[in-house]
């Protein structure tokens, strides 16, 4: 992607307070909007004169982002907008499966039902974004969701790791990547719920088999059109059932 694209994309000035959290906030949202597409370089310098703010303090929201798996930023080099294939949610979703799953058991075993009332109303946006069928908003509300969830584990380490791997799927679909395919968003919302409900109703592997097997059906529902049906070496829904139950 050359400069033009991103000279094409004006952004406003930013002031304080928060400043590095607005200015990440605001480079997402073009991302996710479809401003800055996949592979578009981002200038510090550039960026810090359209926001009218200090280069240190874009340079801090970029590293954010590029954590969190939104852009790649190579040292001495240039910062692009990540770019996933087909491959690299296959791999992300390997890897969130256990993880996430993971999260849910440990969750499970310290919870307190007052905790579960942000997830409760990231669940309730979602529902009203999916019934306006405002899918970059139902997302934002999504990742919200999975980043309480991970929190509730009470393991700062798992929570870091679990970020990029929630996020890079969203990306993979708003930013182009990947056709949004005919999806029941709302449904995908009920299954949020359905989620919760497991903390008043599951024992924790219970729970973290619900979990594994909502990831999987919803890694089919938004790339198994991609991967044109090719094996994706991800469990499938009745093994990970199996497995709860006769452990």
């Amino acid at each position: 992607m050359s400069n033009s694209q991103l000279n094409n994309f004006v952004f406003g000035p930013i002031q304080a307070p928060t400043l590095k959290n607005r200015i990440a906030n605001h480079v997402l949202e073009a991302i996710l909007t479809g401003g800055l597409p996949p592979g578009t370089r981002i200038v510090e310098t550039q960026l810090a004169k359209q926001m009218d703010v200090a280069q240190t303090s874009v340079r801090e929201a970029l590293q954010d982002l590029a954590n969190q798996g939104f852009l790649t930023k190579r040292v001495n080099r240039d910062t692009l907008v990540r770019t996933l294939t087909v491959k690299d949610i296959e791999k992300l979703f390997r890897l969130r499966v256990e993880l996430e799953g993971l999260a849910v058991e440990l969750a499970h075993s310290n919870i307190m039902e007052k905790a579960l009332e942000p997830l409760y109303s990231s669940v309730e946006q979602m529902r009203r974004a999916a019934r306006v069928k405002n899918i970059p908003e139902f997302y934002r509300h999504d990742m919200m969701f999975h980043k309480q969830l991970g929190a509730l584990a009470d393991n700062e380490f798992l929570e870091r790791v679990l970020v990029p791997l929630t996020v890079g799927p969203i990306a993979f679909v708003l930013t182009g990547s990947s056709a949004l395919l005919e999806v029941n968003y709302l449904q995908v919302a009920e299954d949020h719920a359905e989620i919760l409900e497991c903390f008043k109703e599951k024992t924790p592997k219970l729970a973290r088999a619900v979990m594994e097997a909502k990831l999987r059906g919803w890694y089919e529902l938004q790339f198994g059109g991609v991967t044109n049906n090719q094996t994706t070496g991800l469990p499938l829904e009745r093994d990970i059932r199996t497995q709860a139950e006769t452990s």
